[in-house]
């Protein structure tokens, strides 16, 4: 048995069974949702939650929006 330390490092290390555990729990909860509010409703709440992570958990905000910018544009030059 992992201590809970262990458990919550690896839950965001992709492959890794807390990590499935984590995303199933997130679907689960995403699900239950949509069913009892709306699809609508619920993908407003996902998108608060995500901005909400971004404003608390990022430190540089301007280094990161240029790296995600710089990400899509390399992308659409390939094709």
């Amino acid at each position: 048995m992992m201590d809970f330390k262990t458990f919550t490092s690896q839950m965001f290390t992709p492959g890794t069974v807390p990590c499935t555990i984590f995303g199933a729990v997130l679907g689960i909860i995403f699900a239950v949702l949509c069913l009892t509010i709306g699809i609508g409703r619920a993908l407003l709440i996902g998108i608060f939650c995500l901005v909400g992570a971004f404003i608390g958990g990022v430190k540089n905000k301007t280094a990161f929006i240029r790296r995600i910018i710089l990400f899509f544009h390399r992308n659409e030059e390939r094709y």
